[in-house]
């Protein structure tokens, strides 16, 4: 099923107009597993020039696709989610050694997106447009009507984050492709071989040719170039609030959407079940190391209970298995994704282990 997205020398190919296509200039990106430092796999560095082709392309199959009947829209994104499921281990085989997902948080990405595809197939059935009386407007009466109609976007420019390569692509490709919009996916680096076996998902499961699209590279050279080239009509950005806060400030007269970082909050009442509350913390906190953009990252607890849930949840967490995902199967703690992510979390415990130790030798002495 994953054959041609490699050619020689591990060196991946990009989804561009139906075809899978190298790098036309050879350059590519190595992608390194957070497990052992090797490498994995090269994708295609695209320059800007390249991502003009890929967006004429994708503007000129979008006129064809959004003539497509609904029906037949949501049939090949039923068999996309058939397919995902079927080829579960495969992906998430790529995603534990690519960005170093746990297996269990592996295998559950991909079952999610395959039934939020499902979910997305049947929902765009009842996107239907609407008949508003003509005396809902001053000066006019019941002898006119409104009709309003749902028009797709055209190009719709898909940036997904590491941390969630299938799910928060899927999120994005599966609403706009079912609404008759044409897609761009542009992965970020350290997960980009696994988009790349998501796009060969929804190419088997019968997408025409260019209205999915992959595009690789790095973020300095393409970046800012593909969020303000004309002939993007849309933005559905996944990614750090700094980049976020870079893609409003380039974009004019263009509608986008933007999911950023946050401090998520678990809030802790004195009537909770305690071990459900417990259980719920531990997992949203630490499940694949925390790196995510729902995770637990602080606790608002009535006094009451806080002792209590200070005493369990550091049981639970003593508990916690980590290691690499290949040779612990129920690891939950793995490798971060990067040096510079395992640097910032060292700095963030830093303050802590000094106090920490300075009140430990003050007791001593």
């Amino acid at each position: 099923m994953f054959s041609g997205l490699c050619c020689e020398e591990g060196k991946y190919r990009n989804l561009i107009g139906g075809e899978w296509r190298p790098d036309k200039n050879g350059r590519t990106i190595a992608v390194m597993s957070p497990l052992d430092g090797q490498i994995i796999g090269y994708i295609p560095a695209m320059t800007i020039d390249e991502i003009d082709e890929v967006v004429c392309l994708a503007r000129q199959a979008q006129k064809s696709w959004r003539t497509i009947p609904v029906n037949k829209r949501s049939d090949i994104l039923m068999r996309a989610a058939d397919i995902m499921e079927r080829e579960m281990d495969a992906l998430a085989d790529i995603m534990l050694r690519e960005i170093a997902k746990d297996q269990k948080s592996a295998h559950s990405e991909v079952k999610r997106s395959a039934d939020y595809i499902r979910f997305t197939a049947d929902a765009v059935k009842n996107m239907a447009g609407e008949s508003i009386p003509g005396d809902s407007f001053p000066g006019f009466d019941r002898v006119k009507i409104s009709v309003v109609t749902r028009e797709p976007l055209g190009v719709v420019l898909a940036i997904s984050p590491f941390n969630y390569p299938i799910n928060l692509a899927v999120s994005k490709i599966a609403p706009a492709v079912a609404a008759g919009n044409s897609v761009i996916l542009k992965p970020a680096t350290q997960g980009s071989i696994t988009a790349i076996y998501l796009a060969k998902v929804f190419e088997e499961a019968g997408l025409p040719a260019g209205v999915l699209n992959t595009v690789t590279g790095r973020g300095g050279e393409i970046g800012d170039g593909i969020v303000t080239h004309p002939g993007v009509d849309f933005i559905n950005f996944t990614g750090s609030t700094e980049v976020g806060q870079r893609i409003a400030s380039l974009v004019r007269m263009k509608p986008y959407l933007l999911e950023l970082g946050g401090k998520d909050a678990a809030i802790v009442l004195e009537d909770c079940d305690m071990d459900l509350t417990v259980e719920n913390i531990v997992a949203g906190a630490y499940s694949y190391s925390g790196q995510r953009c729902t995770a637990v990252k602080r606790i608002l607890v009535m006094e009451q209970v806080a002792d209590e849930l200070v005493a369990r949840l550091k049981k639970r967490i003593e508990g916690l298995v980590t290691g690499n995902p290949l040779e612990k199967s129920d690891a939950v703690v793995v490798p971060l994704i990067n040096s510079a992510a395992a640097d910032y979390v060292c700095e963030l415990m830093e303050p802590f282990v000094l106090r920490h130790r300075r009140c430990s030798m003050f007791v001593c002495n």
